[in-house]
């Protein structure tokens, strides 16, 4: 049987919180920025924490391929100095989406597909699409 992974402590870094759940997909971070649509050296700086301004979209793509759920994605935004406003649509809607994909399966061998629908979302409602490096 598997080991289970302990969750960091409650004062545990962005890195740390990162770096479980990572473990946790067993994934790498070359794996992460590839299925996230980012730069892989912009998720190395994010992670270690070498770029201190993370824009809100940049840590939602970062949520929706973990597969964070909402309070998950909250307290990893907040481990970034970063909160959802309850006054921004672009927000609002970005909760939806975490919902949305924190119930899906993921396939990352599809990964310019899998923000498809996010994208179709955003869009429907005058909104930004998630970042994109491969655009």
């Amino acid at each position: 049987m598997p080991e289970r992974l302990a969750k960091p402590r409650k004062t545990a870094s962005f890195k740390e919180y990162m770096e479980y759940y990572l473990e946790r997909k067993n994934w790498s971070q070359n794996k992460l920025a590839i299925a996230a649509r980012l730069n892989q050296s912009q998720v190395n700086k994010i992670i270690n924490g070498t770029v201190y301004t993370v824009q809100v979209d940049t840590l939602v793509c970062l949520c929706l391929v973990l597969q964070l759920n909402l309070d998950e994605s909250k307290d990893l935004l907040a481990r970034a100095e970063r909160a959802f406003s309850p006054a921004s649509v672009l927000h609002q809607t970005y909760q939806e989406l975490i919902k949305i994909y924190a119930k899906r399966p993921l396939d990352c061998s599809d990964n310019v597909g899998f923000f498809d629908e996010a994208d179709h979302i955003l869009t429907a409602k005058g909104l930004p699409v998630l970042p994109n490096c491969y655009r």
